[in-house]
């Protein structure tokens, strides 16, 4: 019988420890806490769905968000493993809101909001009239050091029950033999070791905490450190945003061994201010891809080209860094699909990979090679099977139509064949080109006219190319 008793206090005491809540994590979303674009394995929590709903959806700012309202996406969730993937929302801060059941409440339903990861990482002094920013320091050895970290992560690491031991903002320095710390001595009387590793900044401005008894980070004049070259960077290897964000700092300075010495000037080859290429080019891409060095890729006979600006980030359609870009002319689009009613074709560009993305976004120019009144541009997109109107305008200092594009895929620049009312293509559906309609009348050529020689006359008459955007 007391074998029982033992027994069966022990299956209450395993039913106890199995009904003890989970502790909450980085990973876990609260209703109306802050989601980064590239976070991975999130659990929404319960009350982030109104009840009976699967899906969250994004309204353009200033629409007025009701049970009518038409989102531009809505997106189907699981809540125990919920990605922000940069390719669905990029592009797309601010509110989501739980769908369809959430909007047709009298208050909208919240889900959470969406913001874009930043962060930078500085180093800092410690000096007996306080804190500055040891970016243009001269740092001799002795001097005491830390980092300050400014982000707009610190809401992650706010998460209810974040513990100490989770992932975070990891710090490493290089020192002159290349040996990488990832914990640095203070200057405690027996001095610690601090880990620079796993930091949760809870604030926008924030500093790798000082130990107790010490009054820095790194001691600088621990014998573990000799002078010369240091390097330090940041990685916020939190919920799958080191992939996207990539290296968040890249910084050197130099450590002197006295107060006399000079820092001195090591020649260092210098960077390409420009990578240029012609049909593919390889593309200078963080492992989070933000783009390091402007590019310029022409097609093969220079009559197209994208650009890039550093910063950019370009993505792949696995939302990974995008490493190489190619523009190549298409020809016929009647292979791709018909051509919007009411549309001459004048060329047609492939930009591959097609599903790569571009946030904020990469400039297409196509040059102009006939003399029609209007010019358009149109996007392919494969999964409706329709031709999309995209933002653009005429460069009259070199001729070009240009355009500030998204997505890779296929375009195609057009004039009007005559007056159009009801155009077969589609409002865009980009992120960066809002829709207009393409012109309700235009002059039309007569059976012996060609566009060409119908401008010839307006030439002649002395009238102006319009700019129309589309």
């Amino acid at each position: 019988m007391r074998i029982q008793l033992i027994i069966f206090a022990c299956l209450i005491g395993l039913v106890g420890i199995c009904a003890m809540p989970v502790g909450a994590s980085v990973a876990d979303v609260t209703q109306g806490s802050t989601v980064f674009v590239g976070e991975e394995g999130l659990v929404l929590q319960p009350g982030v769905l109104a009840a009976n709903d699967t899906q969250v959806a994004w309204y353009p700012p200033g629409t007025t968000v009701t049970a009518a309202s038409v989102p531009e996406i809505a997106i189907t969730v699981i809540p125990s493993a919920f990605d922000a993937t940069p390719v669905q929302f990029n592009g797309r801060s601010g509110a989501w809101y739980s769908y369809p059941n959430g909007v047709a409440q009298a208050t909208p339903h919240l889900a959470f909001l969406v913001n874009q990861p930043e962060a930078s990482v500085k180093l800092w002094v410690y000096t007996p009239e306080g804190g500055k920013d040891g970016t243009n320091y001269k740092t001799i050895r002795g001097v005491k050091l830390g980092f300050r970290m400014e982000t707009n992560l610190y809401p992650i690491f706010n998460r209810p029950g974040v513990s100490a031991g989770e992932p975070g903002i990891d710090l490493y320095v290089v020192a002159p033999g290349g040996f990488t710390y990832s914990a640095l001595y203070d200057d405690a009387p027996v001095p610690h070791s601090v880990s620079i590793t796993d930091q949760h900044p809870q604030t926008s401005i924030a500093y790798v905490p000082v130990e107790s008894g010490a009054t820095c980070v790194w001691d600088t004049g621990n014998a573990e450190y000799n002078a010369g070259e240091y390097t330090y960077y940041a990685y916020a290897d939190v919920n799958g945003l080191k992939n996207v964000m990539g290296k968040i700092q890249d910084d050197t300075f130099t450590l002197l061994a006295t107060a006399t010495e000079s820092p001195g000037t090591t020649p260092t080859p210098e960077a390409p201010t420009l990578v240029t290429g012609t049909g593919t080019v390889a593309l200078d891409t963080t492992s989070g891809g933000i783009v390091e060095t402007d590019t310029l890729l022409h097609d093969q006979v220079g009559l197209a080209y994208v650009s890039v600006e550093k910063g950019t980030r370009a993505l792949n359609e696995k939302a990974q860094a995008l490493t190489s870009l190619s523009l190549i002319g298409a020809g016929d689009s009647q292979n791709i699909g018909p051509s919007p009613e009411g549309q001459n074709q004048l060329s047609v560009y492939r930009i591959s990979p097609e599903d790569s993305l571009f946030f904020p976004s990469a400039e297409l120019g196509i040059r102009i090679s006939d003399d029609s009144l209007f010019h358009n541009l149109y996007w392919w997109n494969e999964q409706t099977g329709k031709w999309y109107t995209v933002d653009a305008e005429t460069d009259d200092n070199d001729g070009f139509l240009k355009a500030a594009i998204t997505k890779g895929g296929f375009y195609m620049m057009t004039y009007p064949a005559g007056p159009v009312t009801e155009p077969t293509a589609e409002p865009t559906v980009l992120p960066t080109a809002p829709a207009t309609t393409v012109p309700t009348s235009s002059p039309t050529p007569t059976s012996t006219q060609t566009p060409l020689g119908f401008m010839g006359i307006l030439a002649g008459c002395g009238a102006c190319a319009l700019l129309r955007k589309i």
